[in-house]
């Protein structure tokens, strides 16, 4: 009984983790696409973008590839997560967000990087999914 309560609450804090980052790359994808204003009301002030930082990242070369913008991969890949998390996983799709979510941690070494060195600015929010991307790959690692 333990254990099944444990596998519960791992899917639990999965689900969780996923949802935040699904929030913040819908955010980042509807300011990419300007269909919101990055001042929006629903965005804690503490986590709104401002011209000096998170605005020059979402629009830098750097937050896109083959032309989409970085946080529309991400809302794929917490979509993603979310399915696993919520039980609709096998031990191929396990293994994929496993994976996937080492990639995510790559990927975010590298926009750490340019955020700091090219972009020379400071987004919180882009901080805070490339922990949420460390913190969900090392759940996986541990959980699996």
């Amino acid at each position: 009984m333990f254990i099944y309560e444990l596998a519960d609450i791992m899917h639990v804090v999965l689900i969780a983790l996923s949802i935040a980052g699904l929030y913040i790359s819908l955010y980042f994808t509807l300011v990419s696409y300007r269909l919101i204003v990055p001042d929006v009301v629903f965005v804690p002030a503490f986590c709104r973008m401002d011209k000096s930082t998170c605005q020059l990242v979402v629009h830098h070369p750097d937050a896109a590839v083959l032309g989409l913008p970085n946080s529309l991969f991400g809302i794929g890949y917490y979509l993603f997560l979310i399915l696993v998390g919520i039980g609709i996983d096998s031990p191929t799709m396990v293994l994929s967000a496993l994976l996937s979510s080492w990639v995510a941690v790559a990927l975010g070494v590298y926009l750490v990087y340019a955020l700091f060195l090219k972009i020379k600015a400071l987004c919180l929010l882009c901080l805070l999914s490339h922990i949420l991307n460390l913190v969900i790959a090392l759940w996986f690692t541990l959980w699996w």
